[in-house]
């Protein structure tokens, strides 16, 4: 009988203590406010950096522009070689100048295959010609521009001549085919009243080039320094073969001084040279 009681009469098997009812019912409440008060927080942050890049490109977009090349300011993005080439207009010509004679001749230098031309000009108006440059493009027997030569001139005088000269300096492995000769417009004021006379002219010749020494007399009243020294070499039959320059440290005022023009490779054919002296820098 005591056993039947213990049966029955046993208490249920204690459960395990749980929230109170109304903590049951907050817990969830609690976490889902957390996770959107996140939520809300993580989407402010991605709008604020959206904001600050997007103002970033704007800014880039308004103050620094995108650099675009013109054609032939710097190499191609493929590394090739820039192929671009500018035309410019063709040089006014200058009324009353005018090309009476050149020539040139190759021949073997001490570095190779070398050459040089020679040139006279002519002023046939009543006035004047002052601050120009003559450049001399010379081609190969290809036709293939060798290089270009500038010629800066101060004056020349009514019905008077000038001569240039110049020996090549850029490789000539194809000779000399023709030289182009162009006149250009230059700027400055007047040039000083005078002349200047060459006389005493002498040349020679050995293994290592030609020298032409001469004197030149100035009827200047002013100064004249570092005027230019032009040798325009001519052969027995007198055509022009060539030419050299150099320069004359300084002409007194109405003073006389004497001068030479080299030419540093043996120019064959010189017969004789013809030498101008150019005002120059004043």
């Amino acid at each position: 009988m005591s056993e039947a009681r213990e049966e029955t009469g046993a208490a249920p098997a204690p459960q395990p203590p749980g929230p109170p009812e109304g903590r049951r019912i907050r817990t969830p409440l609690i976490i889902a406010v957390g996770l959107l008060l996140a939520a809300a927080a993580i989407g402010v942050a991605v709008a604020l950096v959206a904001g600050d890049d997007g103002e970033a490109d704007r800014s880039s977009g308004r103050d620094a522009p995108p650099a675009v090349s013109e054609p032939g300011d710097g190499p191609s993005s493929t590394g090739a070689p820039d192929r671009t080439t500018t035309t410019t207009a063709p040089a006014e010509p200058i009324d009353g100048l005018a090309v009476v004679e050149s020539g040139f001749s190759a021949y073997q230098g001490f570095d190779g295959p070398a050459g040089s031309y020679g040139l006279v000009l002519e002023n046939t108006t009543g006035e004047p010609i002052t601050f120009f440059t003559v450049r001399v493009v010379v081609y190969d027997t290809n036709d293939t521009v060798v290089g270009t030569y500038g010629h800066d001139v101060a004056v020349v005088n009514p019905g008077t001549r000038l001569g240039l000269g110049a020996e090549i300096g850029d490789p000539l492995p194809h000779g000399i085919g023709r030289i182009d000769i162009r006149a250009e417009k230059g700027e400055g004021g007047p040039a000083p009243r005078g002349a200047l006379t060459v006389a005493d002219v002498s040349t020679s010749s050995d293994e290592f080039g030609v020298y032409t020494t001469f004197a030149v007399s100035s009827s200047y009243d002013t100064e004249l320094q570092l005027p230019h020294a032009y040798a325009v070499y001519r052969n027995p039959a007198g055509r022009i073969v060539g030419g050299a320059n150099g320069l004359i440290d300084v002409i007194p005022p109405r003073g006389r001084v004497t001068g030479e023009v080299t030419a540093f490779d043996v120019v064959p054919n010189v017969a004789r040279a013809d030498v101008y002296v150019d005002v120059g820098s004043r």
